[in-house]
């Protein structure tokens, strides 16, 4: 098989190899720096020096069975992680103790790209707040919410691979239906609370990046480099009753005692009084 590659290749014109590697350089570049994501309870703060320790109880991983890419949490434990915040608004919004999703760029213990708060429900965890990039956590917004946004790169001041992001196309969709669509400008803020349920979603964006692949139209080789990455600061209200419990407790069926059971109680309480009379 080495060997028929081999001649293949040979056979080929060298004009067309060339064309063949100008078209591969003028792909998008894929994500290079490696997006860890975890799950578990913030330690600790440290405001000094900007970053969060968690304590991981979950890490998001992917794999292939019969040819279905499945993704889910595996269990973790025994270690803690830290890193830079994606914005000092972490310090505010959250809390030691709290739950949260978290997302890592480049290794474990790297820089967070996004922190969301989570709570449970059927033990599936959804974000009720996120500080950072909200496309790199692998849980979905409380209340059947969900959010989806694309970047508007400025090309005049591009860095390699990247280029900061003039504007955010934001779209928020509640119960699958599209019912917020809104370009905002670093600073702004949408918001829908269409819903009768007490429910409400607000997406800030800070500012962020796009990438430099737009700028070029498809003609122009983009080198190497990090994925873009943007910051937000998304906040959901969930409905009134969210979570569902899990599970409902049951309640206790009332004791009762049949009257064979109730005799000898009986006739205990009848010496006890005749003893007390005679002593008297």
């Amino acid at each position: 098989m080495i060997e028929r590659r081999k001649s293949f290749f040979g056979a080929l014109p060298r004009a067309l190899i060339a064309a063949v590697l100008c078209l591969c350089l003028l792909a998008p570049v894929s994500a290079v720096f490696l997006e860890v994501k975890e799950k578990g309870s913030i330690v600790s703060f440290d405001t000094e020096n900007g970053t969060m320790t968690i304590a991981p109880d979950g890490m998001y991983e992917c794999g292939y069975e019969n040819d279905t890419r499945l993704c889910g949490w595996s269990p973790v434990s025994g270690r803690l992680v830290t890193g830079a915040v994606p914005d000092a608004r972490v310090f505010s919004e959250f809390h030691v103790g709290d739950a949260v999703a978290a997302t890592a760029v480049n290794a474990e213990g790297g820089r967070w790209i996004a922190v969301g708060r989570t709570v449970e429900s059927a033990d599936v965890p959804y974000a009720t707040m996120i500080v950072g990039d909200p496309a790199k956590l692998p849980v979905s917004l409380a209340g059947d919410y969900a959010l989806r946004y694309d970047t508007r790169p400025d090309c005049a001041n591009s860095t390699g691979s990247v280029c900061p992001a003039m504007v955010a196309n934001v779209t928020i969709t509640s119960e699958g239906k599209t019912v917020l669509q809104q370009t905002l400008a670093p600073g702004e803020t949408a918001f829908f609370n269409g819903r009768n349920d007490n429910s409400s979603v607000s997406v800030t964006f800070l500012g962020g990046q796009a990438s430099a692949y737009d700028c070029s139209g498809g003609g122009q080789i983009i080198p190497p480099g990090p994925q873009p990455v943007s910051s937000f600061v998304v906040v959901v209200n969930p409905p009134i009753g969210f979570p569902a419990p899990s599970t409902q407790l049951s309640t206790p069926a009332p004791t009762t005692l049949a009257l064979p059971a109730l005799l000898p109680l009986i006739a205990t309480g009848l010496v006890g009084i005749l003893l007390r009379r005679r002593q008297s």
